[in-house]
């Protein structure tokens, strides 16, 4: 008795100390500088039910309209030049398409001759797609990019998300494809996930299609900064949405609460996303598990493209997965730093040893390396390993870094350089603000970060081989 006594007193003490910590956290988290605004808070209104829908022409007709109304919630008259919230500011979302460049999207060739589709990242919308669904598109694809529910809208909406819908949103979209494609014999079908989105077709190649077997199965699957890991301290996030819900706490819910001068992707964040997306890797990934040797045989080929260095995931558990689904027909394609900057890197990056980490990592795919590793100079060159097998594969290319790039980031990697909106010479794009330090709200780690993949020519023709 005397021990449980003991045991259970020790418990108490540790509640009550995390109860203290956690109130002290929380109120020096109320009290800074930062306030919620209308954006941060959460609407009352239903996202669409893709049950009520049989075709996407109806969805996309009905998803203009939402978000309309959702926009209108939150819409300011008069807040400056860079506010998306102001119809007429430089970041609306309404300046550049003839709808909200945040909504679903679909692109018809004339000749149909297979179909691919596009699923965004977490805080993104589908507009992050557009250059890569142009590439399947020129080569006759018919695209069909799709927001997830309480995104594209405002920040505060993904206090409502659960893990669960990113699934909801893949298969509606399969169904979709399938439907559009039934008239086509031997329409291809392909499956295009940039971070979050590589995550749930993970989970619906690994889960959906063995639960739902009318579901189409992909001919092949490409990933763009996959989500296949992030930060651990993530599940424990709950322990901070708990003391939100007090009257007067409702900023602890949040992570970073910035200026929404990115007309297509949310800059705050709240925790609640950061949950629901380490739920969904821990799920899709159990999911992996739990497929046989024979069933992992069956699972279509895998063309991943990531950044040595990634400050949104941990781009090395990329690896783990690939190894788990161990299909050779696949790809994954690794953009190194600028080593002509090494003295800046730390140490993990600076001493990086690309043959050991690829022979211990299982993947039995090959795996190409972009990387002026050698040369030390602008000039970079392409190496593929394949069965031990290393191929220098530069050929024509010509890749080069810009002078004063020192990496891709997790965001680049599925823009272009002529993207309109995030490119080279564009106004978030080129984002370089000088001034006095502290003055801003918004971290310069925020303003340095690559917004544009400098070798998008290379993944655009990668993709165009694979797919012809």
């Amino acid at each position: 008795m005397r021990i449980v006594k003991f045991v259970c007193g020790w418990i108490l003490k540790l509640i009550i100390i995390l109860i203290v910590v956690q109130g002290v956290r929380a109120y020096l988290y109320v009290n800074n500088d930062l306030k919620l605004m209308p954006w941060h808070r959460v609407s009352k209104a239903d996202e669409l039910d893709y049950d009520s829908y049989d075709n996407i022409e109806s969805y996309l007709q009905d998803e203009k309209v939402f978000m309309e109304e959702r926009y209108k919630e939150v819409e300011v008259k008069k807040d400056g030049l860079y506010n998306r919230y102001l119809r007429e500011s430089g970041s609306s979302p309404y300046g550049y398409l003839d709808t909200d460049v945040n909504a679903s999207f679909e692109m018809i060739p004339e000749d149909i001759k297979g179909g691919v589709l596009m699923l965004h990242g977490l805080t993104d919308s589908p507009y992050s797609m557009r250059d890569i669904a142009k590439t399947f598109y020129e080569k006759g694809y018919y695209v069909l990019a799709l927001r997830y529910p309480y995104h594209g809208t405002y920040p505060g909406e993904l206090l409502k998300l659960s893990w669960k819908d990113f699934g909801k949103t893949v298969r509606f979209g399969a169904r979709m494809m399938k439907k559009k494609l039934q008239e086509i014999n031997e329409g291809k079908f392909y499956m295009v996930g940039y971070s979050t989105g590589a995550t749930a077709t993970l989970q619906y190649i690994a889960h959906d299609m063995k639960e739902d077997e009318a579901l189409p199965k992909p001919d092949g699957v490409f990933w763009l900064s996959p989500a296949m890991g992030v930060s651990p301290v993530a599940k424990f996030g709950f322990l901070d949405i708990l003391p939100s819900k007090i009257p007067g706490f409702e900023k602890f819910a949040w992570l970073d609460i910035y200026p929404e001068y990115d007309m297509a992707k949310y800059n705050s964040f709240a925790k609640n996303p950061g949950i629901q997306v380490y739920n969904l890797i821990k799920n899709s990934r159990k999911n992996l598990d739990k497929l046989t040797e024979e069933e992992k045989a069956q699972l279509p080929p895998v063309y991943a493209y990531t950044s040595i260095e990634d400050a949104t995931v941990d781009a090395t558990e990329l690896f783990g997965v690939l190894r788990d689904i161990g299909n050779q027909e696949g790809e994954v394609t690794i953009f190194d730093a600028n080593r002509k900057y090494n003295a800046f890197y730390k140490p993990k990056v600076k001493e990086v040893n690309f043959e050991r980490g690829i022979r211990e990592s299982g993947v039995m795919s090959d795996i190409v390396i972009v990387s002026n590793l050698k040369s030390k100079t602008d000039d970079v060159s392409v190496v593929r390993i394949s069965d031990g097998r290393i191929t220098d594969e530069s050929g024509e290319n010509k890749l080069k870094w810009s002078e004063f790039t020192f990496s891709l980031a997790h965001i680049s990697l599925p823009i272009s350089p002529e993207n309109p909106v995030y490119g080279r010479g564009t106004l978030l794009g080129e984002l370089s603000i000088k001034g006095e330090k502290g003055i801003v709200v918004v971290p310069s780690d925020m303003l340095i970060r690559l917004r544009y993949n400098e070798f998008f020519d290379y993944v655009e023709k990668s993709i165009e081989e694979k797919i012809d």
